[in-house]
């Protein structure tokens, strides 16, 4: 557990998210809104989010070649 709660809004950025949790070494961060807990984003969350992006990424780049 870290002493300071490190959280984040609903709209933020993969990237951003990535690079917090990176340096930060967190495994978990809650999601809040306009003051409340909205939900908890685990690693485990974000780096399935990001193999998505690239498999589309890679079949959209096969499509184009195979045109």
């Amino acid at each position: 557990m870290t002493k300071q709660v490190h959280s984040c809004p609903p709209d933020t950025d993969l990237d951003e998210l990535m690079r917090v949790m990176t340096t930060g070494r967190f495994r978990h961060v809650p999601v809040i809104e306009n003051g409340r807990l909205v939900g908890i984003i685990s690693i485990g969350d974000v780096v399935k989010q990001r193999m998505d992006e690239l498999q589309l990424e890679r079949d959209q780049l096969t499509a184009y070649i195979q045109g």
